[in-house]
């Protein structure tokens, strides 16, 4: 798609369709007189019938004559501009590109709104209208015999003379976010029989082709000779081969001490029927968004290598499939992980944990320079869906500083996040009479269970842990997210190395 900012005055302006925002109360006559003298009675109209109001998520489309420079003008509701944030700024942006598209527009353009605060930096405004746009125009019609017609082939941001520099580099650093996000969404939405880990590493193959990064993809030969105990045998039970999928993104050298490392990991389970412990069959289909944690950290591996972070990035994706067959691991099985401890299985269900920890393991004792921190993510635990919903993911870390700039990052992204803690009460649920280790805890407070089984292969790293069981994914279609996987995860990672890098 083409991105461009332009700043023509609107009064001389041409497109198919413009989209104007509105704060609640806020009166947009002289901006939408200049749009076109056909559209002044009809947002009068609006107003007196108060069919317009500028409440966040509504959208109304006045239509002009042929004759007329801009044929479609949308107006969308930002809400209260002092609750305004570039997540409110993404999700109008969202819908009123989506309102013009059904209108037949091949080409939008999306007028700046401006108001007090860091949010209406300009450059921070364009980012979040391209990012948005963008996401919010995604389908997932790969499959579809006749996919939609309609279509956006071009989006303008448009902004003052004076604000056009800053804007293009807002613009360029949301269309590189907002196809890293709709990359990892097209990734999660894949189905299971084409998404193998096979599949995930040729994909890691694209990225570091595009964005010249190092790839190193470990077979399973490699990982018996590691000991990866655990990820082979979450694998063990299907004919698709694991791997283990290592992306390293280089900074440029810039003169005095070396940049740090930073690992994500992203758990990559392809299709999980559960193993031995097999998954009710209602909703089983869903597991195919597993793997929304490796596809998260692809796509972040996808943005840093656009945005051209600071730190030095290896992003790890073990990738595998838990299916039933003859040669399934079972619950009351001991695996050994690379790092020496023996794991205690009780429920073979409970295998994303599993295949990160040896994706941590190799993190912290394989990588060179060792990272100065990791963080994971993880579709991993239902109690998270329970406890948060849909409306935050879960961090738990080990280390405070590092959860502090991952909430940060959070507000800054859009990505919202929710600190949970981590102590030794949750870590002595692990206890196992036959190993070091069991793979599931006592009941109750499983994600804090889980993320202290992960704590375990992290060593003395600065760890955290992104449980996005219930943010990967999503039957909704509000704001920039449609049905299918919402892409979580990648612009929270990708914030929070942009400030690590600045």
């Amino acid at each position: 798609m083409d991105i461009q900012v332009v700043d023509t005055p609107l009064g001389r302006y041409r497109d198919d369709a413009v989209v104007v925002f509105a704060a609640q109360g806020e009166k947009i006559t002289k901006t939408v007189g200049s749009a076109g003298r056909d559209f002044r009675g009809g947002y009068a109209t609006l107003v007196a019938d108060a069919a317009f109001t500028g409440e966040a998520g509504q959208v109304r489309t006045l239509s002009a004559r042929k004759t007329e420079r801009v044929r479609t003008l949308v107006l969308v509701g930002l809400g209260e501009a002092s609750a305004t944030t570039g997540e409110s700024i993404r999700h109008a942006a969202s819908s009123g590109v989506r309102a013009a598209r059904e209108l037949g527009a091949r080409s939008v353009t999306l007028v700046a709104p401006s108001g007090r605060g860091p949010t209406f930096r300009v450059d921070a405004v364009a980012e979040a209208l391209v990012e948005g746009s963008i996401q919010g125009l995604y389908r997932f019609e790969t499959y579809k015999a006749k996919p939609s017609k309609d279509g956006i082939d071009r989006i303008s941001v448009l902004v003052a003379p004076a604000s056009a520099g800053r804007a293009r580099r807002g613009a360029r650093e949301g269309q590189v976010l907002g196809d890293a996000v709709t990359f990892a969404r097209q990734l999660g939405n894949e189905p299971g029989n084409t998404a193998t880990p096979t599949f995930l590493a040729e994909q890691a193959a694209i990225i570091a082709e595009e964005g010249g990064l190092d790839l190193r993809v470990l077979e399973e030969d490699d990982m018996r000779k590691l000991g990866m105990g655990a990820l082979l045998g979450v694998s063990q039970g299907s004919v698709e081969p694991a791997k283990l999928i290592i992306l390293t993104y280089e900074p440029k050298k810039r003169s005095g001490k070396r940049p740090e490392t930073i690992a994500i990991v992203g758990k990559g389970l392809t299709f999980d029927t559960g193993g031995v412990s097999i998954k009710p069959s209602a909703k089983m289909e869903d597991m195919k968004f597993d793997m929304c944690g490796g596809a998260a950290v692809l796509g972040a591996m996808k943005a840093i290598a656009g945005l051209k972070v600071g730190v030095r990035v290896v992003g790890l994706v073990p990738a595998s499939e838990n299916m039933c067959g003859a040669a399934s691991y079972k619950p009351g099985d001991i695996l050994r992980a690379m790092n020496g401890t023996t794991i205690e299985v009780r429920n073979t269900d409970a295998e994303g944990r599993l295949i990160l920890a040896d994706a941590l393991a190799y993190a912290t004792s394989k990588m060179r320079p060792r990272p100065k921190a990791i963080v994971d993510l993880a579709t991993l635990t239902g109690a998270c869906v329970v406890a948060l919903g849909d409306g935050h993911g879960a961090v738990v870390s080990n280390a405070d500083p590092l959860a502090a700039e991952l909430l940060e990052a959070s507000k800054a992204s859009g990505d919202a996040l929710w600190r949970m803690p981590i102590n030794d009460i949750y870590r002595a649920q692990l206890d196992s009479p036959y190993a070091d280790l069991s793979n599931l805890g006592t009941p109750g407070a499983g994600t804090l269970t889980a993320a202290a089984f992960l704590e375990k292969f992290t060593g003395d790293v600065p760890w955290a842990h992104l449980d996005i069981a219930g943010m990967a994914w999503t039957q909704k279609k509000t704001g920039h997210f449609s049905t299918g996987a919402t892409g979580f995860g990648v612009r929270v990672i990708a914030r929070f190395l942009q400030t690590r890098g600045a």
